[in-house]
């Protein structure tokens, strides 16, 4: 593998394009894309999504790594770290710090299983999640696995608008949920497992 590399967890394709949009223009760094998003329901949800994160890769000449749709696994990993059923808590709440752990717990696996030093996550600049918690589980995990999490310096707010309007340039499908099934508009509809 090659060293000197940043590996960019990347949560969906509008999260992704203002932070591409920073290394590249910003810095002197080298990334490529690591998508790993098991908690994504349903599975043609999490297809559709990974088709748009393909399609900033070409555009971008990036190289994307994709991890297995473990839902089930997830899904596992959320009940069994929590006290109530994960439709109990609200967006935000307890289950999406867990969700959170699962998935960057399984970026810093990758990055150490290759040999990459250094990482971060799409999901740190985001104006719906919990970004302090988020930037702290990393730092936390990069301590553990001595690896370097890259804090990226740019504010939610700008961001997010500078995605949207990344978004409608290269035509990418802007999502309306998070992702999980405990997320979406209609859960009521969906079986909770």
């Amino acid at each position: 593998m090659e060293r000197g590399i940043l590996v960019l967890h990347t949560c969906c394709a509008p999260c992704a394009l203002p932070i591409i949009d920073f290394f590249l223009h910003k810095t002197s760094k080298k990334i490529i894309l690591y998508w790993e998003n098991s908690n994504i329901f349903p599975f043609e949800e999490y297809q559709k999504r990974l088709q748009e994160v393909q399609k900033i890769a070409k555009i971008y000449h990036l190289q994307l790594y994709q991890g297995e749709y473990r839902h089930q696994e997830w899904l596992s990993y959320i009940k069994n770290h929590l006290s109530h059923p994960p439709a109990f808590y609200k967006e935000n709440g307890e289950r999406c710090l867990y969700c959170f752990r699962f998935r960057l717990e399984k970026a810093v696996n990758f990055c150490v299983k290759n040999q990459y030093k250094e990482w971060t996550t799409t999901l740190s600049v985001n104006r719906w999640k919990n970004t302090n918690f988020i930037n702290s589980l990393g730092r936390e995990l990069s301590v553990k696995y001595k690896l370097h999490y890259f804090n990226i310096p740019l504010e939610a707010k700008s961001a997010y608008q500078r995605g949207v309007k990344l978004s409608h340039q290269y035509q990418i499908y802007r999502q309306k949920y998070c992702g999980c099934e405990f997320s979406l508009p209609n859960r009521a509809k969906i079986s909770n497992k």
